[in-house]
């Protein structure tokens, strides 16, 4: 979900996409760097945060989960969140627990792992649970990134900016509430938090328990909606997604809220977008370097939470391009404060 419009609007700007482009040799995965323990917290894309350690033969998996700087874990900067487990979290708005469960990326101690993604098409499921600091409107919640760079692949020029804009313009009218702006230099699209997949309510200590099993999260919004839409998923997904609904409610600090998402066009074990007719879509390639998060924002920008997804082959085509290893002796101020360093103002020295 948080990745699914953003990615689906990607999907329509190619016409042909390489297919066995996915096929990647092990060993050019595994990228070691001369400093293997040197932080890398000193050079960071603005919008995703540090990097993850740049060498990756000595990460678990093929994708690294991060806590944007903005997110409290206790965890160390350069360790990946686990996957399967519930990882409490905390940020100027929201405090609780998420867990994270990627269909390419099993974990040994998830025992519902298989159980979960068979006979679906999904190809992950995130769910957050926990209590919001602030009595926000609804309507001011998105699902979403902010993005430090333009992305790569979108038609330009005239005619292309020109498609682009009528593109947005159509997709503003068929989701009512989407913030979209995909050709300029510094792209955005979020969507209406009241969409998510599966919403639930409960008063503090009634809230069901993360252990990851079927049915673990069950649709609840009486608390919100009364009992209009008590179990009516696709009817509160339609209904909260529109922003002139969404505006008569506010979330309530003393509930707990619980929701889930999934999206079956992303695959992040191996950083492509599946899309119709058997074609897959590179995101390394798309994204400029960005990595594509889970990611939940105010309409003012604040940070609600915001977790990115880094895959390997990412910190390979980094690497090719960049000396990271001095990107990061160059941008040794690091304040948690500041604005981070973008690859491309590096890049310009």
């Amino acid at each position: 979900m948080f990745c699914s419009c953003l990615l689906d609007t990607i999907s329509k700007c190619y016409e042909s996409n390489d297919d066995d482009s996915e096929e990647i040799i092990e060993n050019e995965i595994n990228v070691k760097v001369d400093s293997p323990s040197r932080t890398h917290e000193n050079f960071a894309l603005d919008t995703c945060g540090p990097l993850p350690p740049l060498d990756t033969s000595q990460w678990e998996h093929p994708i690294h989960i991060s806590a944007h700087p903005c997110v409290n874990v206790e965890f160390e900067k350069e360790q990946p969140l686990p996957l399967a487990e519930q990882i409490p979290f905390e940020t100027d708005l929201f405090k609780g627990l998420v867990f994270f469960r990627i269909k390419d990326v099993p974990s040994n101690q998830d025992k519902f792992h298989t159980q979960y993604f068979q006979g679906k098409k999904r190809f992950y499921q995130v769910i957050v649970q926990g209590q919001f600091k602030e009595e926000l409107n609804m309507k001011d919640i998105l699902i979403g990134d902010y993005y430090s760079k333009p992305m790569v692949n979108i038609p330009r020029g005239r005619i292309g900016s020109t498609f682009m804009k009528m593109y947005e313009r159509f997709m503003e009218v068929l989701s009512p509430g989407i913030v979209i702006d995909l050709i300029s230099s510094k792209p955005k699209i979020l969507t209406s938090f009241g969409g998510v997949q599966t919403m639930r309510i409960d008063i503090p200590g009634e809230e069901p328990e993360l252990t990851g099993a079927l049915g673990n999260i069950v649709e609840d919004t009486k608390l919100l909606l009364g009992d209009e839409f008590s179990g009516k998923i696709q009817k509160r997904r339609k209904y909260l997604s529109n922003p002139d609904n969404a505006c008569k409610y506010k979330v309530n600090p003393n509930h707990v809220y619980s929701f889930e998402l999934y999206d079956h066009s992303i695959n992040f074990g191996t950083y492509y977008q599946h899309i119709l007719g058997g074609k897959q879509i590179d995101m390394v390639m798309s994204m400029n370097g960005q990595a594509l998060a889970f990611a939940l924002f105010t309409r003012d920008k604040r940070c609600i939470f915001k977790f990115p997804v880094w895959h390997k082959r990412m910190i390979v085509d980094m690497l090719s391009k960049y000396d990271l290893s001095k990107a990061n002796e160059e941008t040794n101020d690091y304040d948690s404060t500041s604005s981070f360093k973008t690859c491309e103002e590096i890049m310009e020295r």
